[in-house]
């Protein structure tokens, strides 16, 4: 399991964080992503091999909130 991944299953099982907190916190983790895969793809960092699971997972961690994630991908930002 990623670092990422590990810490997605801690902010959805933390009661003690409102739903409203987990869905800023999974925004920022989005928005870091998209722009690490964005950049990636601009030949400014090596490419990473979990990127797009991370993605995938903060996708997930959003939809079980009720929350939709960015749709264009990675040009979106």
């Amino acid at each position: 399991m990623t670092h990422i991944k590990r810490k997605i299953v801690t902010i959805l099982t933390d009661d003690h964080i409102a739903d409203a907190e987990k869905i800023t916190i999974l925004r920022q983790l989005e928005a870091d992503s998209l722009s690490k895969e964005r950049s990636a793809t601009e030949g400014m960092t090596p490419v990473d091999g979990d990127d797009g699971e991370d993605l995938k997972t903060i996708e997930n961690a959003l939809r079980k909130l009720g929350q939709e994630p960015v749709e264009a991908g990675a040009s979106s930002l």
